[in-house]
C-alpha cells in the first residue's frame, strides 16, 4: 500500500525529507520505520510502483529518494531520468540486491548518487542520505574492492553487456543465476514469452548463437 503524509505542515520541519520506492512491502515499511526515528530525517511518502511514485514525487519533491531496482513494470534505473525531469535536485539513492557493476555503472550514469545494499547495516542506508543530501557520492562498503576502486577513480566500464536495455541487463543477470523464464517472469513481472524475447534479443547483441553461449558469457560476467 502506497502512503504520502498529507499532514507535513502540522509537524514539525525536519532537515531531509525522504521517500521511499521498493515493492517489496517489508523493506519500505521496515526502512520507513528506522528512518523515521532519525531526528534530522522524515518519509513523507512510500510507493511500490513507478507511476504513483511520479505523481508523489512531482506533489512532494523530498530531498532523497530511496529507490529499488527491480520493481513491476519500469525498472528502477530506467525510472531515474522520469524522476530527474521532475524533480532534478532530489538525491536518488539506489537500495537493492544486485552488486554487480554494470548495475552501478548503469546506475550512476543515470544520475543515482548513492548505491546501498539491502545486506547492509541500516546504518549504511543512513549514511547514503546524510551524504547524497550534501552532494557527495555513497558507495556501500560490501561492494567488492575492485568495484570500489574502479569507482573512485573513474575507471569502471559497463563492459560487453553495455548495448543493454536496463530491462534486458536485469534478464541477463537472472539469467545467469540459472533463473528460468518462468522464473525471471515471476520476478520481473512479465511473461515468460517476454523474457525469451527478451533473451534472444540479448543472444543478438552479444553474438551469441545458442543459450548455453549464452549462459557461459552471462557466467563469466556476473560471476
Amino acid at each position: 500500500m502506497d502512503y504520502h503524509d498529507s499532514n507535513l505542515k502540522d509537524k514539525p520541519v525536519k532537515e531531509i525529507s525522504i521517500m521511499i520506492i521498493d515493492d517489496h512491502p517489508v523493506i519500505r515499511h521496515g526502512a520507513k520505520s528506522i528512518l523515521d526515528r532519525q531526528e534530522n530525517m522524515s518519509v513523507v511518502a512510500v510507493c511500490s510502483d513507478a507511476n504513483s511514485a511520479l505523481k508523489t514525487i512531482k506533489k512532494l519533491h523530498p530531498d532523497v529518494i530511496v529507490l529499488d531496482i527491480t520493481m513491476a513494470g519500469i525498472s528502477g534505473i530506467d525510472l531515474i531520468p522520469h524522476i530527474k525531469n521532475i524533480a532534478k535536485d532530489s538525491a536518488i539513492v539506489i537500495y537493492t540486491m544486485h552488486e554487480s557493476i554494470g548495475y552501478i555503472h548503469r546506475a550512476i550514469n543515470a544520475g543515482a548518487k548513492g548505491y546501498v545494499l539491502k545486506i547492509d547495516a541500516l546504518s549504511e542506508l543512513i549514511q547514503a542520505i546524510q551524504d547524497t543530501h550534501k552532494g557527495r557520492m555513497y558507495f556501500s562498503r560490501n561492494l567488492p574492492a575492485n568495484i570500489l576502486d574502479q569507482l573512485i577513480t573513474g575507471t569502471a566500464e559497463q563492459g560487453v553487456l553495455g548495448n543493454l536495455t536496463p530491462r534486458e541487463f536485469e534478464t541477463a543477470n537472472l539469467l545467469a543465476q540459472g533463473m528460468s523464464p518462468e522464473e525471471i517472469g515471476k520476478t520481473l513481472f512479465i511473461s515468460p514469452k517476454t523474457v525469451r524475447v527478451h533473451r534472444t534479443n540479448i543472444m543478438h547483441k552479444l553474438g551469441c548463437k545458442s543459450v548455453t553461449e549464452l549462459l557461459l558469457q552471462l557466467n563469466d560476467f556476473f560471476s
